[in-house]
């Protein structure tokens, strides 16, 4: 895991590092919102959609007037259980584990301006990473569908990148207004598709869809 977590970051910092040699600007920028998960499961075993409050930021690199290539890094956090079969967001009082969820964005957008406002749709790529730890409270010897509490967390970490579960293709649209030369603010609407879904079958169970608003300096 670690060797793959390593490469992810590498491939990030190359992207931003090589896209940085022919950006004519670079905006940084800082967002936050909510992000709702889409839980399709059997309702005996699911949480309802969690809604999920995220933090972020990155930085819009302009390679020419149209398109601009827009990484960028979100975190938050969320609870899972184990089921036996699959890891499920799970609610407070039958959380097993506490997620630390980064979701390492690379899109480009296509920005067509009207005054001080932008429109950019773009697509991109996501890759979830998600770290699992026993939630406060549970103790390790609490019982599981493996046995234990602590066999459950095992197991959800490991599924976390099984069957590419970390793999999020996003479509977004974002709407910017530039409110003076040095900084502008706006709002953006992400859908990221759950590759490890469709994968095993379950459709788009786990998609994540992400309203932000973001402020560009």
């Amino acid at each position: 895991m670690k060797k793959i977590n390593k490469n992810f970051f590498t491939i990030f910092l190359i992207a931003v590092l090589s896209s940085n040699i022919f950006a004519q600007n670079v905006e940084p920028y800082a967002n936050a919102g909510i992000n709702i998960q889409l839980n399709f499961a059997p309702s005996e075993s699911r949480a309802p959609s969690p809604v999920l409050f995220s933090i972020g930021g990155g930085a819009i690199l302009h390679l020419t007037d149209l398109i601009t290539l827009e990484p960028h890094l979100d975190f938050w956090t969320q609870y899972y259980f184990y089921d036996g079969t699959d890891a499920r967001p799970a609610e407070v009082e039958h959380r097993t584990a506490t997620m630390l969820c980064f979701m390492l964005d690379i899109p480009v957008g296509f920005n067509f301006k009207y005054g001080n406002h932008t429109l950019t749709p773009g697509a991109g790529l996501g890759l979830l990473m998600r770290f699992g730890f026993l939630s406060n409270g549970v103790k390790s010897s609490d019982s599981g569908a493996t046995g234990s509490a602590q066999g459950d967390v095992e197991k959800i970490n490991s599924w976390m990148w099984d069957k590419a579960r970390f793999i999020y293709p996003e479509i977004f649209f974002a709407w910017t207004y530039k409110i003076s030369e040095d900084f502008s603010a706006g709002a953006v609407l992400r859908c990221y598709i759950p590759i490890g879904s469709i994968i095993d079958g379950k459709g788009l169970d786990a998609t994540i869809i992400n309203l932000s608003a973001r402020f560009i300096f």
